[in-house]
C-alpha cells in the first residue's frame, strides 16, 4: 500500500506541475493516467520470472525477454556502478494499442519506454525489429536503473542528452541504431549539434535538442541522431576519465544535483568538457 501511495502521489505531482505545458512538450495527463490504471503488475506474471509480466498471448515473448534479461541487468549494473535498486518490472505486449496505454507516452510508435521505473517494451521488438531487443531492453533498463536510485520525479531534473546518452552508451546503441557513429561526429563539427544543458526540464521530459533548428525535419532518424551524438559524449566522459565517471554517477544516483556532480568529479565544467569533446573530433 506504501509503494502505491507514492506512485500515485508522484504522478499527481507530475501532472500538476505539468499543468500549463504546452501539450506538444509533455506527454498529456491522459496519457499519465492510462498508464497509471495500466500498469503492467496488472497481467500475468511469468513463473519463471514474476517480475516479467505478459499481455495474454504475449507468453512466448515474454520467455523471450526472461532469456536475455539477467545479461541486461548484469550489464547495467556494472556500466552504472551499482546494483539495482530494487526489481523492475518489465511490461510485454502484444497488442499496439495495450503498449501505448500502458507506456505514460501514448504512442505505440517508440520501442521501449521506462515510466514510473517500470519497462514496457513495443511488440515490433518481437515480429518487425527482433534484432533490437536485447539494446533496447537494456537502453530501458538504464533508465529504470537511475529511477530507482534516485525516483522517478528527480530524473526529471537530470539532462535529457545525459539519461539518454548513458542508455545508448550502456545498451551499445540502443535508440540510436540507425545512426553511425560517423555520421553523428559528421555533424558535430560543421555545428549540428546537440544542446548540452545542466539540468532537464518538466517541459522537454524526454527531447533531446540541438542547439540550432534542424535542417532536416524531426523525425525518427533526428531523434537517433540526438541520442547518437549524446551516447558519444557520454561515452568520452567515461573513456576520458572513467574514475571520475564512476565518482559522477556515485554522486547522481546519491542525489547530489547533476550541475554539481560534473564539476566535482571532473575538475571542469560541463561547458569546458564539452567543447574538449569536440575539439578531439577535428
Amino acid at each position: 500500500m506504501a509503494l502505491w501511495f507514492r506512485i500515485v502521489a508522484s504522478v499527481i505531482l507530475a501532472l500538476g506541475l505539468c499543468a500549463g505545458a504546452a501539450a506538444a512538450a509533455v506527454p498529456p495527463w491522459s496519457h499519465f493516467a492510462s498508464a497509471l490504471w495500466n500498469n503492467p503488475e496488472g497481467l500475468p506474471a511469468l513463473p519463471e520470472n514474476p517480475s516479467i509480466h505478459y499481455e495474454p498471448g504475449a507468453l512466448e515473448q515474454a520467455r523471450r525477454v526472461a532469456a536475455i534479461l539477467p545479461a541486461a541487468l548484469d550489464r547495467v549494473a556494472a556500466e552504472q556502478g551499482r546494483t539495482f535498486a530494487h526489481p523492475v518490472i518489465v511490461g510485454v505486449y502484444v497488442s499496439p494499442d495495450s503498449f501505448a496505454a500502458a507506456n505514460g507516452t501514448g504512442s505505440p510508435g517508440v520501442a521501449g519506454v521506462t515510466f514510473m521505473g517500470r519497462v514496457t517494451l513495443s511488440p515490433r521488438l518481437f515480429s518487425k525489429q527482433p534484432q533490437r531487443l536485447q539494446r533496447i531492453l537494456t537502453h530501458e533498463l538504464s533508465h529504470a536503473h537511475l529511477a530507482g536510485w534516485i525516483g522517478t520525479l528527480a530524473t526529471v531534473h537530470l539532462p535529457n542528452w545525459f539519461k539518454e546518452g548513458l542508455a545508448v552508451m550502456v545498451s551499445d546503441g540502443g535508440g540510436a541504431e540507425d545512426v553511425s557513429a560517423a555520421a553523428a561526429r559528421e555533424a558535430i563539427l560543421p555545428d549540428d549539434r546537440i544542446t548540452v544543458n545542466d539540468t532537464g526540464s518538466w517541459l522537454h521530459l524526454s527531447a533531446v535538442e540541438f542547439e540550432r533548428e534542424p535542417r532536416i525535419p524531426r523525425d525518427a532518424q533526428r531523434i537517433e541522431m540526438a541520442y547518437r551524438q549524446a551516447g558519444l559524449f557520454v561515452t568520452w566522459l567515461h573513456d576520458t576519465d572513467p574514475a571520475a565517471f564512476a565518482a559522477m554517477l556515485q554522486a547522481i544516483e546519491d542525489a547530489r544535483p547533476f550541475k554539481d556532480a560534473v564539476p566535482a568529479a571532473y575538475g571542469a565544467t560541463l561547458p569546458v568538457l564539452w567543447s574538449r569533446f569536440v575539439a578531439g573530433l577535428s
